[in-house]
């Protein structure tokens, strides 16, 4: 009893001290799970879903029109009777192939006169050098300097005739040619506006025209982002052409070269495909559907919303390990409304599927997992 009375107090004490420990514990525990609550609270609605890897077919539709490879009007080069018409409107011509002929009687007359005046010029030509080579040989005895020097005179004065009445006889033999008026390229000529006995001339209208029907080529404009996601380095891309009738040509058109530059107007720039053309399918100036599939492997598709534009590039959120974080994705088209991206997730890294608050960005979230694209 004596122990008890005389340690009461420091029992008190201690058996205080324990109770405010306990109570701190609680208190301690009860804070903590309050904190757990508070940062989970905003994390438990945040969705995520899984990156699904897959690979498609994404189709473009743009507004084309035909256009001839080379088209030209044919025109004679020199003037003349027209004396035969030696191809008919609709008619399929080859390179060189003779279309129309002009009267020749003039022209070959001039190529006569020409040859003739040719030999004149060489005749004098070799008699100035046969004389300058006699006084050349005979020396300084015999002739003088003065006499050398106008038979060498007259031998240059020779041998300039002779080329100059060479030129005469290219410019009478061209001039002969032109009475034909040949096809340029394969192609197609049109309605003939001449009849033999028509005077025609180089300053007149047109006697015809003439398109290449094949291969054709389609132009089509697209934006400077489609050119840059999905042109730009396609040198192999193909392209399939609607007709107006709603029929699909079964030959592939293939990618040749863009413009080189963007159309200010409209913010585009023209793509040129090239379509054989055997059949006549494709008729110049005519507009079609032109049709581009383009196969796109190892990608996720996102939707549009989620994207983060910045200057730098374009992001996601994602979470990996229960921490929130900015994920960069490299932006390759658009299909079915949704962003397509590449593949370049990790596994297990979640895709946030709705707005968040920025300022959460590396904290620790806990996530709800749905159902992806």
């Amino acid at each position: 009893m004596d122990f008890l009375k005389k340690n009461a107090f420091g029992l008190l004490l201690l058996l205080i001290v324990i109770c405010i420990s306990v109570w701190g514990y609680q208190a301690y525990n009860s804070y903590k799970e309050k904190q757990n609550r508070a940062m989970y609270a905003v994390a438990q609605q945040i969705p995520v879903f899984l990156p699904q890897q897959k690979d498609i077919v994404v189709t473009r539709s743009y507004i084309g029109r035909v256009e001839a490879i080379n088209d030209t009007q044919i025109v004679p080069f020199i003037n003349g009777y027209v004396t035969k018409i030696n191809a008919v409107g609709g008619q399929q011509v080859k390179k060189g192939d003779v279309m129309i002929t002009l009267k020749q009687d003039t022209y070959i007359a001039a190529v006569m006169s020409a040859a003739a005046d040719l030999s004149a010029a060489k005749a004098e030509y070799l008699n100035a050098k046969i004389k300058y080579e006699r006084l050349k040989k005979a020396g300084p005895e015999a002739v003088s300097r003065t006499e050398l020097n106008d038979a060498e005179t007259a031998l240059i004065s020779a041998k300039g005739a002779v080329e100059k009445a060479k030129a005469a006889c290219i410019t009478a033999q061209t001039d002969l040619n032109y009475t034909y008026l040949t096809a340029p390229f394969d192609g197609v000529i049109g309605n003939i506006n001449i009849s033999p006995g028509d005077y025609v001339s180089s300053q007149g209208q047109p006697l015809a025209r003439l398109i290449q029907y094949n291969p054709i080529r389609v132009v089509f404009s697209v934006s400077d982002k489609q050119y840059l996601n999905e042109i730009l380095n396609s040198a192999t891309e193909q392209f399939q052409v609607r007709l107006s009738n709603g029929k699909i040509l079964p030959q592939n058109g293939k990618l040749k070269y863009t413009d080189n530059a963007v159309d200010k107007n409209t913010d585009s720039i023209a793509v040129y495909s090239e379509f054989e053309n055997s059949k006549k399918n494709l008729m110049p100036d005519a507009y079609v559907d032109v049709l581009q599939e383009k196969k796109y492997k190892n990608i996720v598709l996102i939707p549009k919303n989620l994207l983060q534009m910045r200057p730098n590039g374009d992001y996601v959120y994602t979470v990996i390990d229960d921490i929130l974080q900015l994920h960069k994705v490299d932006l390759l088209t658009e299909y079915d409304n949704k962003a397509v991206v590449k593949n370049n997730f990790k596994p297990q890294e979640f895709i946030v599927a709705e707005a968040v608050e920025p300022n959460l960005l590396g904290q620790r979230v806990q996530i709800n997992q749905i159902t992806g694209d």
